[in-house]
């Protein structure tokens, strides 16, 4: 259900002072704009730090087009469509797989499972554990001052939404018991499909069209392209690619999708004639 938020400005006021916002912020409030963008409910719990960019939000309605079309397709429209149901519950297990394995996977692969003590200082400063930790422990009806450890606390978080899962595949089967055995099957075909509806067995998204990779560069980046669309004197979309390339993280998609992908999000940089005013709110 849409949730009628008011509508924001195209282009955030950011101050020049903003305190760079930590990992946890950045993705809580890309999810929270995500949600918006598909239809859901606000993420529980959490309020937005600043206004989303317009380019931003415009990369949030490009994954409802792509890799999240299949899934929205999945939503109940009156009458039980069994394959979808199936469908939805091949997802939910595609889901708990991803935090069983794949995500251990991926940890390992960046080397965050091996950082000596000056690394963890540092991944929890920008990381935002205090952030993590009041966000988490209010969503698990804990008291602020617990003494849990934040790798405790996560546990339990995942753990929570793992039992919900299984919960609602302990119904799906009660239910699909009943029926004949005609719609008993287009529930177990549509299980198989919705295993890799999302995300394929190499835990690749599924709808790709060969952007996501960029939308993933780009938004990883948000913060300092923000700065550098408000440094003076304007910069150029090369220039900000190019300055971007510099650093070690950034995976330079070439100047030709990168232009390609900025004009299809409306992510506007300054002019190679001459400087234009830019509105600083």
């Amino acid at each position: 259900m849409k949730t009628g938020k008011s509508s924001k400005a195209s282009t955030p006021a950011l101050s020049p002072n903003l305190r760079e916002p930590t990992l946890f912020v950045r993705m809580m409030d890309f999810q929270s704009e995500l949600r918006d963008a598909v239809g859901l409910e606000p993420l529980p719990g959490w309020q937005p730090s600043q206004t989303t960019p317009e380019w931003v939000r415009n990369i949030c309605l490009r994954y409802r087009q792509t890799i999240l079309k299949s899934v929205l397709k999945l939503k109940p429209k009156g009458t039980v469509n069994w394959r979808n149901y199936g469908r939805c519950l091949g997802l939910m297990e595609r889901y708990k797989t991803f935090f069983q394995h794949d995500l251990p996977k991926l940890l390992k692969a960046e080397g965050l499972t091996k950082l000596n003590k000056k690394e963890q200082a540092r991944l929890a400063t920008v990381s935002g554990e205090p952030e993590m930790r009041k966000y988490f422990l209010q969503a698990l009806n804990r008291p602020l001052d617990d003494q849990i450890t934040l790798a405790e606390l996560l546990t339990l978080a995942t753990n929570r939404q793992l039992e919900v899962l299984d919960k609602h595949r302990q119904v799906a089967l009660y239910h699909v018991a009943k029926q004949n055995p005609k719609d008993s099957k287009l529930f177990y075909s549509g299980l198989a499909e919705g295993y890799s509806i999302f995300l394929n067995e190499d835990g690749e998204f599924s709808g790709d069209d060969r952007r996501t990779e960029v939308y993933s560069e780009l938004l990883a980046f948000q913060y300092e392209i923000e700065k550098l669309r408000r440094s003076l004197p304007l910069k150029t979309r090369e220039e900000i690619r190019m300055e971007l390339t510099q650093t070690s993280d950034f995976r330079d998609p070439g100047e030709e999708q990168f232009n390609e992908v900025c004009k299809d999000i409306k992510l506007s940089m300054g002019p190679r004639g001459r400087p234009r005013r830019l509105s600083r709110a």
